[in-house]
């Protein structure tokens, strides 16, 4: 019977999800407190310069307007993509501590294996994940312990 091949899904990303979506809490609310700053500034200094230059200029009213409903879709145009950013954010934030969660949660299988009694299980990483240095020191130091020369 033909095996399927492997399908990422939500479940296999949050490996640790109390890690990882603390993780990701942190980004997004780090992004969206320096979004939020930047919409305001930009906001004010723009609607400042609108209140001098609009309101004095010798336009119609109808001009006036409408320069301002422009004003209200740009800022609801930037304040939209700062929402996909975020969430784009969050997102890399889950991929990326899944890079992390991944080969701490084989660490611990590996740990518990050994604990039991099995002395020749190794850490055998995928190639893209973090902490390969770590895993070759673990596994070189069991090998010695194992092979003492």
């Amino acid at each position: 019977m033909p095996t399927q091949p492997y399908q990422r899904n939500l479940k296999n990303l949050l490996i640790n999800p109390r890690y990882q979506l603390r993780y990701v809490f942190w980004l997004t609310s780090s992004g969206f407190a320096l979004v939020a700053l930047n919409a305001v500034i930009a906001y004010s200094f723009i609607k400042e310069n609108y209140l001098t230059l609009v309101d004095l200029s010798p336009m119609t009213d109808e001009a006036k307007t409408q320069l301002y409903v422009e004003l209200r879709q740009l800022t609801l145009s930037l304040g939209g993509l700062s929402v996909l950013f975020l969430a784009v954010i969050s997102v890399m934030g889950v991929m990326l501590s899944h890079r992390t969660a991944g080969p701490m949660y084989h660490f611990k299988r590996v740990f518990d294996e050994i604990r039991s009694g099995n002395r020749k299980q190794r850490v055998r990483l995928r190639p893209k994940d973090e902490f390969q240095d770590v895993a070759k020191s673990f596994n070189d130091m069991m090998d010695s312990i194992q092979n003492p020369s």
